[in-house]
């Protein structure tokens, strides 16, 4: 290659990738004011991580996890999980009660869930603690058509396992005493609205669950409230502090008020 070929490939690289931060920087602009209007946000200040692959190997399923640092995670209040370029950027939102802040300190914290990415984005956690204080990060990740691809093969099959939810809380001696983890996982389509239904080349109408409330030892624990940017089958996994065994239950709503639920003794 010619040094001159060499130097337009480097320089049409880096005007590309300073358009996507441009065009990724407005998107945000415009949501952030939506959302927090003109509030400060700390931006990058290690109370919060965000992790995702920077490519994704399908992004109707791109695996993100949150970090919410052991100094705060005892005054979460709400947690927006954000992407930019979605049409819904609101992926998910978690709001988080007593039985979640307790525990003590058993380290940093982890949100985990899987979200689909219809364009190249950034994917962002905002954490507000108590005390009204909004910290964030990001994870920049490469990927498209998310929002408008589905990988249901059985229509009939998917609608009837329709709603099955699955709570298992995990320990780990290694990690201490009182850590815990719990995993929801919920058979549902999740339909965003933009996907076609290959039998009669029409969109499939918008139906996905938007609302979980999980209740640990009979008290409000989280409410999250998901989205269409949230892939089929959601599976959210939190971590928290908690000794002893304890029940633990979910309440799953989906937009077309279908209402599941679950235990951890079912």
């Amino acid at each position: 290659m010619s040094a001159t070929r060499f130097i337009i490939c480097v320089a049409a690289a880096f005007l590309f990738s300073f358009s996507a931060a441009l065009a990724d920087d407005s998107a945000w602009g415009s949501i952030r004011k939506e959302l927090f209007g003109d509030r400060p946000i700390s931006e990058d200040s290690g109370m919060v991580r965000v992790v995702a692959p920077k490519r994704a190997e399908d992004a109707a399923v791109v695996p993100i996890t949150i970090y919410i640092s052991g100094e705060i995670a005892n005054r979460a209040k709400r947690l927006s999980l954000i992407i930019d370029e979605n049409p819904a950027p609101l992926a998910a939102a978690i709001n988080f009660d007593t039985a979640y802040r307790e525990g003590g300190n058993i380290g940093d914290r982890t949100i985990e869930a899987r979200v689909r990415l219809n364009d190249m984005s950034a994917v962002r956690a905002v954490l507000e603690t108590d005390d009204g204080v909004l910290h964030a990060a990001n994870q920049y990740v490469t990927g498209a058509g998310g929002c408008t691809s589905t990988t249901l093969k059985d229509m009939d099959e998917a609608m009837a396992s329709l709603g099955k939810t699955r709570l298992r809380v995990y320990d780990d001696a290694t990690r201490g005493e009182a850590w815990r983890d719990l995993q929801i996982q919920i058979r549902h389509p999740n339909f965003s609205g933009m996907q076609i239904d290959t039998k009669t080349n029409t969109y499939l109408p918008a139906h996905f669950v938007e609302r979980v409330d999980v209740t640990v030892d009979e008290r409000p624990f989280v409410q999250i409230e998901s989205g269409m940017s949230v892939s089929e089958n959601p599976s959210f996994r939190i971590s928290f502090g908690r000794h002893g065994r304890f029940p633990v239950k979910a309440v799953v709503r989906d937009t077309n008020g279908n209402l599941f639920d679950a235990s951890n003794g079912s």
